[in-house]
């Protein structure tokens, strides 16, 4: 009898190791996956963050050199 439940528990245990080990598996899909999304929202606002650079960039271009010199309204 002892070897039965020992032979019982022996396989009980390798059970929970597979299940946990498929558990394991199943983060480590959904977190591959949600750092791919997360890389590819970063590349996302890092073109459009440059793209607002360029624009601030060029409208602050355009604001100095289009005032001809004259007074300054935000001082």
């Amino acid at each position: 009898k002892r070897l039965l439940r020992n032979r019982v528990s022996a396989q009980q245990a390798r059970e929970r190791k597979k299940a946990y080990l498929s558990d394991l598996e199943t983060k480590v899909k959904d977190l591959e996956n949600k750092n791919s999304e997360l890389e590819e929202r970063l590349s996302t606002l890092l073109n459009e963050n440059q793209m607002l650079r360029h624009i601030l960039k060029n409208t602050t271009a355009n604001k100095r050199g289009g005032s001809g010199g004259g007074s300054n309204p935000e001082s």
